[in-house]
């Protein structure tokens, strides 16, 4: 179980030292902090390459990253952005920097990042105001590279006016505080030996949607800005670790939902949150592009979102391309929403072959499915919901429902149930 909190990981800059290489980097995880991150010079090369500190672009790094085969080579992504408008760009990595990543991801408290031997945290400017002699970051002296010293009263005046222009652009100007659909783009791939048109081809399929959803709603679509800061209500979450998963550890059950966002993702999420427990949404691409601050809403208060594909198509029906369209472009559309990567992926109908499996596992993606279904779709009705999660052997079940009135309806009894059975209620991530 974890505490789910919004983790964001900002690129201020890309230094170098000798044969030493740097990123400066801000996270945005229960609070805000600034490190140098020492990483291998190939992969520093690779991100100068596509990014620009001169303009008014900001640069969120992913912490995903994926393997690509034919090039034998880790790939993550930047999004940059500027203002409603972000495009992302993908770049080589190595191994030792994918894992870095991956060590981020799965942080669960910021006092963890103090035992990351390829961080260097900044210390407050405080002491320095005061006169005394402190270290910029807190590696021993044998570890520290001269020409810090030399550019700090340069680094913190950049820094206190970064502050005041993100503060100022999160509230305002930029994809963060706006559930709207960007364009999701590859660029800079001359600079990696040959395209990547996988990539490219899939991600322009996703078009600027700017103009507000026809079935707004006032008490969704609060500002993220908070969101980015503020430490998110506890909600009990189990990690998924295998490639495909049909349940989760006994002592513990998950509600799933499928085929929203929709009308009623707000009520289900409320109930969840009364209750205090977890659930997991795996939302349609085409219902998300319909109602961005839906998907927001369920992001914002914690659960955990999975894609389910962007048109609700039999995968065992697709080509190779098609399934790759299907599953991608689905993904993309959430994240540029919730600016967050989604991992977690469900076939429509539990349909998958081998061609769904080897695209979950070159994307990094997690097929999560089921092995408890109510089959409310059949009979909208509330009391039989109720009646078949009752009936059946819950510990360790992963239950599938859909966004309906029935489920509503039926939810609260589900959960006060569960709970008497003593099992914990968990969302999946």
């Amino acid at each position: 179980m974890s505490v789910y909190s919004v983790k964001l990981l900002e690129l201020l800059s890309v230094e170098e030292n000798g044969e030493k290489s740097f990123l400066q980097v801000r996270l945005l995880f229960q609070s805000s902090n600034q490190f140098l991150w020492e990483i291998d010079r190939d992969t520093a090369a690779n991100i100068q390459k596509i990014v620009d500190f001169q303009g008014s672009f900001k640069y969120r790094m992913s912490f995903q990253t994926s393997w690509d085969n034919h090039r034998n080579q880790y790939l993550s992504f930047l999004t940059r952005t500027f203002r409603d408008q972000s495009d992302r760009i993908y770049f080589p990595c190595s191994e030792e920097f994918a894992k870095g990543l991956d060590t981020l991801r799965k942080m669960e408290q910021i006092s963890e990042i103090d035992t990351f031997p390829f961080l260097l945290r900044e210390q407050t400017a405080h002491a320095e105001e005061e006169g005394v002699e402190t270290e910029l970051f807190s590696r021993p002296k044998s570890h520290r590279v001269s020409w810090m010293a030399a550019a700090m009263v340069a680094f913190l005046s950049i820094s206190a006016f970064l502050l005041v222009y993100l503060k100022d652009s999160f509230r305002n100007d930029t994809p963060f505080s706006h559930p709207a659909i960007v364009e999701a783009k590859t660029i800079g791939e001359q600079d990696y030996n040959g395209s990547l048109n996988e990539q490219t081809d899939i991600a322009s399929l996703i078009k600027p949607e700017n103009k507000p959803s026809d079935t707004p709603i006032s008490d969704v679509n609060e500002s993220s800005s908070e969101s980015l800061t503020a430490e998110e209500p506890s909600i009990p979450l189990i990690e998924v670790e295998e490639r495909l998963t049909y349940s989760i550890p006994e002592g513990s059950v998950a509600l799933t939902f499928d085929d929203g966002p929709s009308k009623y993702s707000k009520e289900i999420i409320d109930i969840l949150k009364k209750y205090e427990v977890g659930g997991t949404f795996f939302f349609i691409g085409l219902h998300a592009k319909k109602y961005p601050e839906y998907v927001q809403y369920v992001h914002d208060n914690g659960y955990s979102i999975g894609s389910h594909t962007m048109n609700h198509t039999n995968m065992t029906n697709l080509s190779y391309e098609e399934q790759e369209k299907e599953m991608i472009q689905s993904i993309h559309l959430i994240e540029d929403i919730i600016q967050e990567e989604v991992v977690l992926f469900r076939p429509p109908y539990g349909a998958k072959n081998e061609t769904t499996l080897e695209l979950a596992e070159r994307t990094n993606h997690k097929l999560v499915l089921w092995n408890k279904d109510t089959e409310d779709w059949k009979h909208h009705n509330s009391e039989e919901i109720f009646q078949y999660v009752a009936n059946s052997d819950t510990s360790g079940a992963i239950i599938l429902l859909h966004e309906s009135q029935a489920v509503i309806d039926a939810l609260p009894r589900i959960i006060e149930y569960l709970q008497q059975q003593g099992l914990e209620v968990v969302g999946l991530r």
